[in-house]
């Protein structure tokens, strides 16, 4: 799904691919999104000239991603230059192991992700997940900017990445405040949906409302008749991974990713 929406993307002139060719025999195929974020998407030539087109790419860049399979360079080297492994993880969960929803706490309130909640869920989302590895996840290749994940969001409303499945699409609110929200959507595979947003607000976290909100779309899901579901995530995202028990996962897979900032995300987001 994300190869041809990256193809599209090139045909529709929205991305600028390039490929850079070294005179020491190294050639890189990089996608330029977002002006100085730039994604790998293949690589080809000696270790030694690749070290060398790296270096030139990291000079003029912000932040530089690509999957660890497309370029041949030696991981104690990437870590040298500044370089660190993020594991993309896919989770697939059996929806009939799934254990049975908790009680709703009296303050707190699920309704539709609808108009009258839109607004506030979107602004949530783009709140927790911009500057973030997790958001990075979410707007892969560009950087998780507020507006970018603002934008990742509506991209999961309007059916580019799978049809939204309205009861698995819900927030939580207290009050006349949205704190959470959830997203879900159908995929190619028939049977399976996937979880495409979840957020909390940072102010009402420790109270389990990620758990109340997964279960609650797990179940929704389950009574409109999909059988399994898919979470992506990443290694670092420990919270996430508490959320589930280990008998709903029946699979797991794995796609390391390189990443480089000039400012990692937390530094950014510190300095604002």
């Amino acid at each position: 799904m994300k190869a041809l929406t990256l193809r599209s993307q090139l045909q529709a002139g929205e991305l600028r691919a390039v490929l850079a060719r070294s005179p020491e025999g190294a050639a890189t195929a990089v996608v330029n999104e977002r002006g100085s974020w730039r994604q790998v998407v293949a690589a080809h030539g000696p270790e030694s000239a690749l070290l060398l087109g790296v270096a030139e790419l990291r000079a003029a860049s912000d932040g530089l991603i690509w999957d660890e399979g497309a370029l041949g360079i030696a991981a104690e080297k990437l870590d040298a230059l500044g370089f660190r492994l993020l594991l993309r993880q896919v989770f697939t969960q059996e929806l009939a192991r799934v254990p049975a929803a908790d009680p709703l706490p009296d303050d707190l309130e699920v309704l539709p992700l609808g108009p009258q909640t839109l607004a506030q869920a979107r602004s949530l989302f783009a709140r927790t997940h911009a500057m973030s590895v997790e958001g990075l996840y979410a707007t892969l290749p560009e950087a998780p900017s507020v507006a970018r994940c603002e934008a990742a969001f509506d991209e999961y409303l309007s059916g580019q990445h799978g049809a939204p499945v309205p009861p698995a699409c819900v927030v939580v609110r207290i009050g006349e405040k949205v704190v959470g929200v959830i997203c879900c959507a159908a995929t190619e595979t028939e049977g399976t949906a996937i979880l495409l947003g979840l957020a909390v607000d940072p102010t009402v976290r420790g109270r389990g409302l990620s758990r109340v909100l997964v279960r609650r779309a797990q179940h929704a899901l389950k009574a409109s008749g999909f059988q399994r579901m898919l979470f992506l995530t990443t290694d670092r995202n420990a919270p996430v991974h508490r959320l589930f028990t280990l008998e709903e996962i029946i699979e797991t897979e794995t796609f390391p990713t390189r990443i480089w900032f000039r400012e990692t995300p937390e530094q950014v987001k510190r300095a604002k």
